[in-house]
């Protein structure tokens, strides 16, 4: 073989080697974009099953359209306010020595008591109560009535009618006063909640009649759940401290939860002018349950 043979046949040989080098990087890199587009499409079904379910510590998968954000929106605060409204009453007095020594309280720590001048002027309701019992058993606060000798309950249903009111039990450590009255029929009753739920920061309503402005609703959060407040002289202990507004009027209404059950009796403000300046106290209604149990007959 001639050496222009030998040429031209190690020529022929190298161009086949570079076709057959050249199939192998075409066909390695059309396995290596497919491997590529298998891995994407893998890594996307993942994420859309991560993004559509959540798996707790125990195993349960949570769907996307079981999730929800935890919140109290307007029309649930509503519903509270619509289930206790007629339960809470207007608390008024007669008593023959109106001075203001029977209304004094501490200098910074005052039972929501109004002015005698407003007493006498008849501007002002002196104080709030809960209908705890359809039978005409109100709750209310016992530092409002103690030095008067008449009681009269005000029922703000669409009927509208005040009754004299006898005292039929006394929870003096704890301000409690039950007070019962006689209705013609049946009134609209509060439902009364474990107050040993309560917890801080829980979103709370008071209703009541601030200034005798009937059905007044303010907002607020439980600031602290076992508060102890001393007013002249005497300690209470393990109150509700919440800075949904109280004032003058308000005393003996009701606190609710979201869920409008009655958690506790509002009873005390902190405030050097005797006005609402953003703490309250409240008589957690688990503290009324035997004075109930012990007054009202089944």
């Amino acid at each position: 073989m001639s050496e222009e043979q030998q040429y031209q046949k190690l020529t022929k040989s190298r161009s086949k080697s570079n076709v057959i080098i050249n199939i192998c990087l075409v066909t390695g890199l059309i396995i290596l974009i497919a491997c590529q587009l298998i891995f994407f499409s893998f890594t996307i079904r993942q994420r859309t099953r991560t993004a559509s379910s959540i798996q707790d510590g125990g195993g349960i998968t949570l769907a996307s359209s079981d999730m929800k954000l935890v919140s109290c929106s307007d029309d649930d605060l509503s519903d509270a306010v619509a289930a206790v409204k007629f339960a809470v009453v207007n608390i008024d007095v007669v008593s023959s020595d109106v001075g203001p020594a029977n209304r004094k309280g501490g200098p910074t720590l005052n039972f929501d008591m109004p002015s005698a001048g407003a007493l006498q002027a008849n501007e002002e309701t002196l104080g709030s109560g809960i209908i705890v019992d359809a039978r005409g058993y109100i709750l209310t606060c016992y530092h409002l009535i103690k030095n008067y000798p008449n009681v009269y309950v005000t029922v703000l249903d669409a009927n509208r009618k005040t009754y004299k009111a006898d005292v039929v039990g006394v929870d003096i450590a704890s301000d409690l006063v039950l007070l019962k009255i006689t209705p013609a029929g049946p009134i609209p009753a509060a439902k009364l909640a474990n107050s040993d739920m309560v917890k801080v920061t829980d979103t709370v309503l008071a209703i009541g009649s601030p200034f005798g402005f009937e059905y007044t609703v303010t907002s607020g959060i439980i600031s602290d759940n076992k508060r102890s407040i001393v007013i002249e002289d005497t300690i209470y202990h393990n109150l509700f401290q919440t800075d949904a507004a109280v004032n003058r009027g308000s005393a003996g209404g009701a606190l609710i939860n979201s869920e409008g059950e009655v958690i506790g009796v509002n009873t005390a403000i902190a405030s050097p002018s005797g006005y609402f300046s953003g703490i309250s106290f409240t008589i957690p209604i688990n503290k009324a349950r035997s004075l109930l149990l012990k007054a009202i007959e089944d």
